[in-house]
């Protein structure tokens, strides 16, 4: 009976999400497919509608979440639309701690596989995202290059540019040839680079429109430019590559502090439960847990924040 029951509200609230989040996402998400490449694009007058107006400011909470989840999937490289990566989430924060409930009801172990469930997949999907930008720092140099050698044998900004996106592979190939079609869409060509540099948070490609924009207003060299840009980008990168491996020690210890605690009250209540379970049943226990909780948090942010170091 036990099992039907939990069966049940496994189910109930699988659809539960399914049609929140159809009913939420579905409209927005056509949208975005259908006019992906106008997404960021202003219309002519520069100016939205009274009822489009209205319509952000209902859903500007909401839809400020959802770019951000779709820019953070498309990024990772997983082939997953982002309800779906929302909907295996909610899974795996549920369906395992309301499993191992069902065949031994461990109220800690299973508190441990809902706040696995919770943090492992954003967790994941964050250092996905944050390799392809990475990638795309360190590709952004040699495209530069290429670009600057394509002015120099004659081809429009926009022509070498275009030979660029073809030319490199992603993830910089993909977003240089985004920029491409909403130029050919009649986009601004700073908007167009500002737009792929805040998804990419790249404050080089921020230096190169920034450059590119007055050398068109001013004049000069833009082949010259674009080789004093692209080796500056290069120093940074041996900088921040130095100061990576200067700083490794502190992150990992960083990590292992935070894990660590998760990790020993996982195994102590799976190995000797009696000895446990006082920090969860007795006053006096879930007040040192939640005040070890909150030092362990503290001093994780305290050493991320030290070995942080901007540039």
């Amino acid at each position: 009976m036990e099992m039907v029951c939990l069966a049940s509200a496994a189910l109930f609230c699988y659809c539960a999400i399914e049609i929140i989040l159809e009913f939420l996402l579905n409209k927005q998400l056509q949208i975005n497919q259908r006019l992906s490449d106008l997404s960021e694009v202003k219309n002519e007058t520069g100016v939205s509608s009274a009822g489009e107006e209205k319509k952000d400011r209902q859903l500007l909470r909401f839809i400020h979440i959802s770019k951000k989840l779709k820019e953070e999937v498309s990024l990772s490289g997983i082939r997953l639309r982002p309800e779906e990566f929302i909907m295996i989430w909610f899974l795996l924060i549920f369906a395992p701690a309301m499993l191992l409930f069902a065949f031994a009801p461990n109220l800690i172990q299973c508190m441990g596989l809902f706040l696995i469930g919770l943090v492992v997949p954003p967790f994941f999907l964050k250092i996905a995202a944050a390799k392809q930008r990475s990638m795309f720092e360190a590709q952004l140099g040699d495209a530069l290059m290429v670009l600057s050698n394509g002015l120099r044998a004659g081809f429009s900004f926009e022509q070498a540019l275009e030979n660029v996106s073809g030319d490199l592979a992603d993830p910089i190939g993909g977003e240089l040839n985004t920029i491409v079609r909403e130029l050919k869409l009649g986009a601004e060509l700073e908007q167009s680079f500002l737009i792929v540099a805040d998804r990419m948070k790249s404050d080089d490609l921020k230096l190169l429109t920034t450059a590119v924009i007055i050398q068109q207003r001013v004049g000069g060299n833009l082949a010259e430019i674009l080789d004093i840009i692209s080796q500056t980008i290069r120093d940074r990168l041996t900088i921040k590559r130095t100061i990576k491996t200067l700083t490794a020690q502190g992150r990992i210890t960083g990590q292992v502090i935070g894990a660590l605690p998760v990790l020993l009250l996982l195994a102590l209540s799976f190995a000797n439960p009696e000895y446990i379970s006082p920090l969860f049943s007795s006053l006096p226990g879930r007040f040192l847990l939640l005040l070890g909780g909150g030092m362990e948090i503290f001093g994780f942010l305290i050493i991320n924040k030290i070995v942080d170091i901007k540039f």
